[in-house]
């Protein structure tokens, strides 16, 4: 894929792969036994109601959010409605946005079974046509397809999964709703989300976001993240080369970066464009990808929520409850009348043995009265509930063993 970039492109590519350091197994984020929250197949609210894949090539477009009517330097904490630009512009990896405010989701990635791999590119073929080539796939993956630019699908991993990936290249060029759309499909055949980064992009509004967020974490500021790590760099006159703040650490569920984006693209003086932006893994990415398919005409709205519920700011005055600490007057004005979402870890899924202990003593014995109530034998009670309902289709702790259990006793 590496032929089809500009040499700026390439380079700031590897540049950010050594920031962000190895790919972590999918298997190691506990993948394979996750759920989704709730099943994609279930009636939602219409939007008329209401490994060598670390590889992010830069820049695009993410859905706009700018105040009509006001000049860049003008719209420091305004928070209106959000506007999409026009996508047919956002086809060069390095290329700038307009001034505004931006946001869009920059990177997704989709887990599933390997007995999905022939109907999952079904569906990626029908968005994006032919492949385009080949490659060794994501780390702990034998074997990759491309779709250029951005899109990726894993398969031969030890685990019998595989990994569908679309990166920031490819969802700057899609309507954040047709990424959303995308998403949902793959996840209705049984995947599910273990990684989903969220950017928000300043683009010549003067914010100072890095500046104001490392002077912030050095007065002890910082909250909901417990350490923050600023990597910059200059050259011998002393000149920035680049800006950027680690927020987390890059191992955990939740994990930000507030950067220079101008300086890493080298397509913009400092300060001129700056992005914030949250990675989320493992079951956070989960209730992101399922909160986000749930808001419909609010989908904008909601991502910038979700970004700055990520993390904090509040005044160092020996209070130990956040409450009882005002925010920094920075991010107060730069969150502005916004309320933060913050996405909290799902509860951890049952065991086989644990599941069928609650069915007993929250269901069973209900189930029992009603039968001879109904004068019914509870069999025959219980057929009835379940006529018409499919079975899931998740992978979830008590399914695996449920299998393992199958298998065991077929041997």
């Amino acid at each position: 894929m590496s032929e089809h970039l500009p040499k700026s492109a390439m380079e700031s590519d590897e540049q950010a792969l050594a920031e962000r350091g190895p790919a972590c197994s999918p298997c190691d984020l506990g993948c394979v036994s996750l759920p989704a929250r709730r099943s994609p197949s279930e009636s939602r609210p219409s939007q008329e109601q209401g490994g060598g894949t670390e590889r992010r090539p830069e820049g695009g477009h993410p859905a706009r959010r700018e105040p009509e009517g006001f000049s860049p330097e003008q719209t420091v904490g305004i928070h209106p409605r959000f506007v999409t630009p026009g996508i047919e512009n956002q086809n060069r990896p390095d290329q700038v946005p307009e001034p505004g405010m931006w946001c869009r989701p920059d990177w997704i990635r989709l887990v599933g079974l390997s007995s999905m791999e022939r109907r999952v590119t079904r569906v990626i073929r029908k968005w994006f046509g032919h492949p385009t080539g080949s490659n060794h796939g994501a780390k702990f993956f034998d074997a990759g397809v491309e779709w250029y630019p951005g899109v990726l699908l894993s398969k031969g991993h030890s685990s019998n999964i595989v990994m569908v990936d679309l990166q920031g290249s490819r969802l700057a060029i899609m309507e954040p709703m047709d990424a959303i759309k995308l998403m949902t499909e793959i996840m209705m055949m049984g995947f599910h989300c273990t990684r989903i980064d969220l950017a928000v992009d300043h683009v010549m509004q003067g914010v100072d976001l890095y500046n104001k967020a490392l002077a912030s974490c050095e007065a002890k500021e910082l909250c909901m993240m417990r350490r923050y790590s600023p990597d910059p760099e200059f050259d011998s006159h002393g000149k920035p080369l680049r800006k950027l703040l680690k927020l987390g650490k890059r191992d955990s569920d939740v994990c930000a970066r507030i950067y220079d984006k101008g300086l890493e693209t080298k397509t913009l003086p400092e300060g001129l464009w700056e992005r914030f932006e949250v990675e989320f893994k493992g079951d956070r990415a989960n209730e992101v990808c399922m909160t986000l398919i749930e808001t419909g005409d609010t989908f904008n709205e909601t991502l910038w929520q979700i970004i700055i519920g990520s993390v904090d700011f509040r005044l160092c005055n020996g209070r130990s409850e956040l409450k009882r600490r005002p925010r920094s007057k920075w991010w107060s004005d730069y969150i502005g009348q916004s309320y933060p979402l913050k996405i909290k870890p799902m509860p951890k899924e049952s065991s086989l043995d644990q599941w069928c202990e609650w069915f007993r003593l929250s269901a069973a014995r209900r189930l029992l009265q009603l039968a001879e109530i109904m004068g019914q034998p509870p069999q025959e009670f219980f057929a009835q509930l379940i006529v018409g309902l499919e079975p899931a289709n998740t992978v979830v702790p008590a399914t695996v063993e449920a299998h393992a259990l199958s298998n065991r006793g077929k041997k």
